[in-house]
């Protein structure tokens, strides 16, 4: 490094010698260009556009003067050519054109800098290879497209060669070319796409690189493991190595960078290593930048403290978004012989550490920024941050810290962004915070702090910027109506805090603010004038109390967007104007009643859930408008909308001209056929559904652009035309649709959501279906025949094709769904086995084949790759055997239905671990809910499920019943009745304490009913009918608080029928029916055992009375014995501990305010379910 550095200096010293003894020996020459170069520099002006006159200097008979222009000071020969660029921030364009070939006539040209040009996707001139005596060439950020020229490889003086592509149009397939550069130092190929990997890696070994960059070069699965170490036996003088987002994968190996000793700058980051991050890095006695964040890392060897104590010269480290996952507080490891540390940025955010914040930081005393957010970091923040006084950046956010604010964090003078957020914290937020002069964000929202804020807290922080203490409902925010904060705030978030019932006065001083968010602050009346005088981009004061007239307010705001749904606003909006100057407004929720105004404009107005009433105004003009759920009446004549929701509304009749980017008009009573519509107009999205349309689909649907067409829910008649070409969702569900499909539907290839269920489509399904590039098809409650085409392919995750009349065999092509999610092929008549192929479908959520003809064994390929499998639905089929093991794997599965089979042997004792069944919500008081564990929850999402749409049909609590959206997550059932199992009930089924439904009946099994059968604490349906079960029925069945059906009948049990809690609900004396050694006062058969009643005891007055006297006393004496400790053992230690006071206190604050939201947010539910029922 040292030596590195010398060189430089001394080739720097030379080149100033040089340059001054030019200026001596030529003090009374003139530096003026050649008239040929000059006419080069005109030329190659003029094949650009240049809009933003960035080259309004090249004009006048001296081209030396020209910006970007560089020339010898001897001879005044053009030596350098850098085109000026636009300032950042600044609103201008670069310029634009084809390169010409004129600046070949440049002949002393050495540097020549054309990054940032747009050269429209032309390719890299050949001519650049001409120009040999080039040493510098940057062409980074130029938008060129196409293969690098092989001729630049002509430019052996060349040391700089930047080809860095942003767009990723560049393509290298020829590497050779560059070998022969040997005194290239610096190589950026960022974003080309190097075809010839391994040629390019034994090409730089060949050259003197200190910078070598290949970020984005598309190396994809390639590993480094497979380079041998004598490719980089010469890379010693390498300082600078990127190669970031390109997919390498394998651990990092040590024999790839052995004798890259010189190394500084090392950038590995977004790439698919794994394993641990290995020991070796120390090795890199000079490295100063390690980034390898956005990997697959899980570990560090050592401990992370011991990597960041043997490498003394990092200054920054970067291993955010790995599986790292370690308990860092406890691995500090030997800390004798630590020595001052260079780290100065450590960020290790997004990774599983977890344990308490380490101590160790206090060693790393140069540290100026901390990025530790998005970990399972737990208890209170290590006192030892407030000894890093360098610190300018301090990110906390995202993890389990609690406890308080350390009042220390005020000692760090130098800190610009303080962010706690999203934790635990409570109690006060500390004064000294305000001693923070530096302190530009503060970020605390989302915590349990409490106490109060005043005008102390802010008392330094000149500097501050962003405001964020949201979301902390014991915070209240006190400060005097005169103060003048010394901050000009940008951002401002205050959400569900206590300011106050008025509106902060010390907000008008903020006259830079630009958004503010005081949702559910409790504010109430009118909001102040001075308001409209500010110019916001973004106000949300939702969820409050505000009555404020809407005129008065609005007339002068110059807002942006404005949030005020859910708030008390009552009135007309009657004297509205078009001076009205914003680009959303959001009214929902609210109070307010008349007519709409004429002549307004708008980006985006949302006026949902209102009382607006009357017809809707000719000149209206909105990009998007939502007017749904009000009472809006009649027709219009003339509308130009970008998106319009007049949804839930009273409208009767339809229109004659509209200009629409997206309309709904769903949920109405519009009548008749649908309109002859120009064929030119454009729709993206046409919502019809649930209206009273009848008549067939007119003429101009075949020509119509739609993204999106919903008319289902109406009397749609006749067949399907083949004409949706420009569609991509079409939904013509619940309609009077007839005749077959058209077999040339596979001609709409822009239809990726196709919804045909419940019409009268009757015919075969046309194998041109396979030529869609579908995403979701529906063709349930049809009358379709024959067999299921095998040609399935593409990108299809959701087919339903139940409730129709198909028949043949499960076409094995579905196994070439590789993204499939449901398959609903219930209620037909296929036949024949399961397919093989249907295993390859891994990523299925739900598989129901019920009600068929399919026969053979249950597949044992049903295992544990399944991961994602909710609902298995087999029943009434022909299946035989037994059930395999394997799916005691299916850890999601919540729906197990095989009931009506041929089914024979044991029931499997592993059913008990299957985990979706476990009630993870154990002693939860609202009832049953069986909760998946989180893993699951998120393999549902991956799989992008709207449960919305799903549907299975279950019997449960002995009723056939349809289960959907939300409901159907929460069903967990299983049915294995009307088969031919035998043995006992195995005792592991009492595990699934998640369990809603359990039916065994029908079958053969004997032996007892499990005495642990109370476990089942979810169960809500059981039944056990017609078995050869035996012995008494346990009085854990009693114990089942949900149970609402019960059926043990034909079995033969004996003794008494239990008593007790739910059991005594169930009073069908034909739950018990067919056990002839049953008895009990239901059956109206007395037990045998069964003790004769004892003559009542009736005492004597005297007794009695001296009975009552001695239990009251006693009673007495107990209460307020009982009272007395209760009380002051309870204040007593209040008084005494402090703290414990302040936390009883706190909770009970707590308590109270969940209890007001909670109420708040139901009785807002019940308003919005009260007025949809208006409607």
């Amino acid at each position: 490094m040292g030596r590195y550095c010398s060189q430089v200096l001394s080739l720097v010293t030379l080149a100033i010698i040089l340059n001054n003894s030019g200026v001596c020996f030529c003090r009374n020459s003139i530096s003026i260009c050649g008239e040929q170069e000059r006419e080069a520099l005109i030329q190659f002006k003029q094949s650009f556009r240049d809009p933003s006159r960035l080259l309004s200097s090249w004009k006048g008979q001296d081209c030396c003067k020209w910006k970007g222009v560089t020339c010898d000071r001897v001879y005044g020969h053009i030596i350098k050519l850098q085109l000026p660029q636009p300032m950042e921030n600044q609103d201008v364009f670069f310029l634009a054109g084809e390169l010409n070939s004129s600046l070949l006539h440049l002949r002393y040209l050495n540097h020549l800098d054309l990054s940032g040009i747009n050269s429209n996707h032309r390719s890299i001139p050949e001519f650049f290879g001409s120009m040999k005596q080039l040493w510098y060439l940057n062409l980074s950020f130029a938008n060129f497209y196409g293969t690098v020229p092989r001729q630049l490889g002509n430019l052996t003086k060349l040391r700089v060669l930047d080809l860095h592509d942003f767009a990723g149009g560049l393509v290298v397939d020829d590497i050779l070319w560059v070998s022969y550069l040997q005194s290239l130092k610096y190589l950026d190929m960022s974003g080309s796409k190097i075809t010839n990997k391994r040629g390019l890696i034994r090409v730089i070994n060949m050259l003197p690189l200190s910078h070598l960059s290949l970020s984005r070069s598309e190396f994809g699965n390639f590993h480094l493991s497979s380079v041998h170490l004598a490719n980089f036996t010469s890379l010693v003088h390498l300082q600078y190595l990127d190669l970031s987002m390109n997919d390498f994968q394998g651990p990092i190996m040590n024999t790839i960078f052995r004798n890259i000793t010189s190394l500084q700058y090392l950038d590995l980051s977004s790439n698919s290593f794994n394993s641990s991050i290995p020991m070796w890095f120390d090795k890199f006695t000079s490295l100063v930048h390690l980034n390898l964040e956005w990997n697959d890392f899980d570990g560090i060897e050592g401990g992370l403290f011991s990597f960041l104590k043997n490498n003394r010269c990092l200054k920054s480290l970067r291993l955010g978004y790995n599986q790292i996952g370690k308990d860092i507080s406890t691995t500090q490891g030997n800390s004798s012989g630590f020595t001052e540390n260079s780290l100065e940025s450590l960020d290790i955010c997004n990774n599983d550490f977890n344990g308490t914040l380490p101590n160790w930081l206090g060693h790393f005393t140069n540290l100026k920024h901390i990025l530790l957010y998005n970990n399972f970091f737990s208890g209170p923040i290590s006192r030892v941050i407030g000894s890093l006084l360098n610190l300018e950046t301090l990110d906390l956010s995202y993890n389990g810290l609690n406890g308080s604010i350390p009042p220390s964090i005020g000692r760090l003078s130098s800190l610009r962004s303080l962010d706690l957020s999203n934790n635990q914290l409570a109690g006060h937020i500390p004064e000294s915070l305000g001693e923070l002069g530096d302190l530009q964000q503060l970020s605390l929202h989302s915590n349990h702090l409490g106490g109060v804020i005043t005008e102390i807290h802010f008392s330094n922080l000149s500097r501050l910027k962003e405001l964020y203490i949201n979301d902390n409902n014991n915070l209240s925010f006190k400060a005097k109506p005169s103060w003048t904060p010394p901050f000009q705030l940008v951002s401002i978030g205050m959400s569900s805090c206590k300011v106050g019932t008025q509106f902060p006065q010390w907000i008008q001083t903020q006259v830079e603010v630009e958004d503010i968010t005081l949702t559910n602050a409790s504010l109430f009346g009118p909001l102040p004038k001075w308001l409209a005088n500010l110019t916001f981009f973004e106000l949300d004061l939702s969820y409050n109390q505000i009555t404020e007239p809407l005129l008065e307010w609005f007339v002068n705001s110059t807002f942006s967007a404005v949030d005020l749904s859910y708030n008390q606003i009552t009135g007309p909006l009657l004297g509205w104007s078009a001076n009205l100057t914003f680009f959303m407004l959001d009214l929902s929720y609210n109070h307010i009643t008349g007519p709409l105004p004429v002549n307004l404009t708008f980006f985006g107005l949302d006026l949902s859930y209102n009382n607006i009433t009357g017809p809707l105004p000719v000149n209206f003009t909105f990009s998007g408008l939502d007017l749904s759920y009000n009472q809006i009446t009649r027709r219009w004549l003339s509308l130009i909308f970008y998106e319009l929701d007049l949804s839930h509304n009273q409208i009767t009749r339809h229109w004659s001209s509209l200009m629409f980017y997206g309309l709904d008009l769903s949920h109405n009573q519009i009548t008749g056929p649908l309109p002859e519509w120009p064929a030119n107009l454009t729709f993206a999205r046409l919502d019809l559904s649930h209206n009273q349309i009848i008549g067939p689909l007119p003429g101009w649907s075949a020509n119509l652009m739609f993204s999106s067409l919903d008319l289902s829910y109406n009397q749609i008649i006749g067949p399907l035309p083949s004409m949706f070409t420009n569609c991509s969702y079409l939904d013509l569900s619940h309609n009077l649709i007839s005749g077959s499909l058209p077999t040339d539907i596979g001609i709409m290839h822009q239809v990726d959501t196709l919804y045909l269920n419940d019409n009268l489509i009757n015919g075969t399904l046309p194998s041109s279906l396979c030529d869609m590039e579908l995403f979701d098809l529906n063709l349930a409650n049809n009358s379709l025949s024959g067999s299921i085409p095998d040609c399935w392919k593409g990108s299809l995750s959701f087919l339903t094709l139940s409730f129709n009349k198909l028949s043949g065999v499960i076409p094995s092509s579905i196994g070439s769904l590789p993204h499939l999610t449901t398959l609903h092929l219930n209620r037909n008549h296929l036949n024949g086995e399961l397919p093989q192929a249907l295993h390859y479908c891994t990523g299925l959520v739900i598989l129901d084949l019920g009600e068929n003809s399919l026969s053979g064994s249950i597949p044992t390929w049903f295992d544990e790759s399944f991961q994602s499998l909710s609902i298995l639905r087999l029943r009434e089929n022909r299946f035989v055997g037994s059930i395999p093991l394997q799916l005691c794997s299916l850890s999601s599965l919540t729906i197990l239905d095989m009931a009506v089979n041929n089914l024979t042997g044991t029931i499997p004792r592993c059913l008990g671990n299957m985990s979706s069944m476990i009630n993870l919500n154990e002693g939860n008081p609202f009832g049953p809910v069986a909760v998946a564990p989180i893993q699951d929850i998120v393999s549902f999402a991956e799989a992008n499920l709207d449960w919305d749409q799903e549907h299975v049909f279950e019997i449960i609590k002995g009723r056939y019943e349809e289960y959907t959206k939300i409901v159907l997550q929460l069903v967990v059932n299983l049915d294995l009745s009307s088969n031919d199992f035998i043995g006992s009930i195995p005792e592991e089924l009492s595990f699934l304490s998640g369990l809603n439904g359990l039916n065994l009946s029908h079958n053969h099994l004997s032996g007892n009913i499990p005495i642990s059968i109370g476990n089942m604490t979810s169960l809500e349906s059981l039944d056990l009918s017609n078995n050869q079960l035996s012995g008494t029925i346990p009085l854990g069945i009693s114990a089942l608080t949900y149970l609402a059906h019960l059926n043990l009948s034909q079995n033969d049990f004996t003794g008494k029928i239990p008593k007790g809690n739910q059991i005594q609900t169930l009073d069908d004396p034909s739950i018990y029916s067919g056990n002839p050694l049953l008895c009990g006062d239901l059956l109206r058969k007395k037990c045998p055992d069964a003790e004769a009643p004892q003559p009542l005891k009736i005492p004597r007055p005297k007794d009695t009375h001296e009975e009552d006297k001695i239990e009251k006393t006693l009673f007495y004496v107990v209460v307020m014995l009982g009272f007395a400790i209760g009380f002051w053992g309870f204040f007593g230690v209040l008084q005494f501990k402090k703290d414990w006071r302040r936390a009883y206190f706190s909770f009970a604050d707590q308590a109270a305010d969940k209890a007001y939201v909670a109420i708040v947010v139901k009785v807002a539910k019940l308003k919005r379910l009260r007025l949809s029922r208006s409607v």
